[in-house]
């Protein structure tokens, strides 16, 4: 019986270090010092914890498209704050506002995400990233 409940334990505990490791301050991943914008046309969206994500076909001058991933908080923040799931759509226009990643990627913390004119913060409160979201 020891040894089933001991199983158990060790699966638990396995179970959230996915989580934990996702879950990352602001300045662990983003720069303070380079905030950006993007519009484009949502492309796909992940609401999910600890961070949501959506990403964001970009037009470049050349004709090329170009995907940001944006991260937000987590669902109940978003929702907290007025956005719901249904509230954006797969090839609605977006703009977004917020910092970009550190290592140079096309990812960036999502702080304010303009839909139809309104926007939404999508910062994490208490992330150590700008404030004034």
């Amino acid at each position: 019986m020891n040894r089933k409940l001991t199983m158990l334990a060790v699966c638990l505990g396995l179970a959230g270090v996915g989580s934990a490791l996702a879950h990352h301050s602001f300045a662990a991943e983003f720069d303070g010092n380079k905030p950006i914008r993007v519009e484009g046309t949502l492309s796909r969206m992940e609401w999910s914890n600890p961070h949501s994500y959506f990403y964001i076909d970009v037009k470049e001058a050349n004709g090329k498209t170009l995907t940001w991933g944006c991260e937000g908080a987590n669902p109940f923040s978003l929702t907290r704050r007025g956005f719901k799931k249904g509230d954006i759509k797969i090839g609605d226009k977006l703009i977004v506002d917020g910092y970009a990643a550190k290592d140079g990627s096309h990812l960036m913390d999502a702080r304010r995400i303009y839909i139809n004119g309104k926007a939404i913060f999508g910062g994490s409160d208490g992330d150590g990233g700008p404030g004034g979201q």
